[in-house]
């Protein structure tokens, strides 16, 4: 017994067999769709009373939040120019602190300069002190020069 085969009948018997594959898995597709909506349907069931209260609930939640809404509105509305007021006011006292920041930099810097006029005095106080100190006499002027140095610098700043 010979059986001929043509390309015509191999390609039918392809598509038959995709056709039956696929079938199959549609087939096992449709089951899990099943037992997913079965699961659902249970959720469902289970939950029924909770979800009723809930969809109960959603007007009166509906008219809670736009009240909400409403109050926040309108007290925005009322705030608004209390707050530019606020703005401006830090923006004033973020000025003054800046001015106050600069005066003491300043004074800092002329304390700096007379701290430096006062040791470099005394530095050659010290130096000129032991390079000609004869006497007691001599300590005391000494001592007296220093005095008018640090009185002349404080009076002259």
């Amino acid at each position: 017994m010979t059986a001929n085969l043509t390309i015509n009948d191999l390609f039918t018997l392809i598509l038959f067999l995709i056709g039956i594959g696929v079938g199959i898995v549609l087939i096992l597709v449709l089951l899990k769709v099943k037992k997913i909506l079965g699961n659902v349907n249970d959720v469902f069931e289970n939950n029924s009373k909770a979800i009723d209260t809930t969809i109960k609930q959603l007007p009166d939640i509906t008219y809670n939040v736009n009240q909400i809404t409403k109050e926040a509105n309108e007290t925005l509305t009322t705030l608004g120019p209390e707050i530019n007021s606020l703005l401006s006011n830090v923006n004033n006292i973020s000025g003054k602190v800046s001015n106050i920041t600069d005066t003491v930099e300043d004074a800092t810097g002329k304390v700096h300069d007379t701290f430096d006029q006062v040791t470099n005095s005394i530095v050659d106080t010290a130096y000129s002190f032991q390079d000609s100190t004869k006497g007691i006499t001599d300590y005391l002027n000494t001592i007296r020069e220093i005095i008018e140095v640090i009185r002349n610098i404080i009076l002259s700043k």
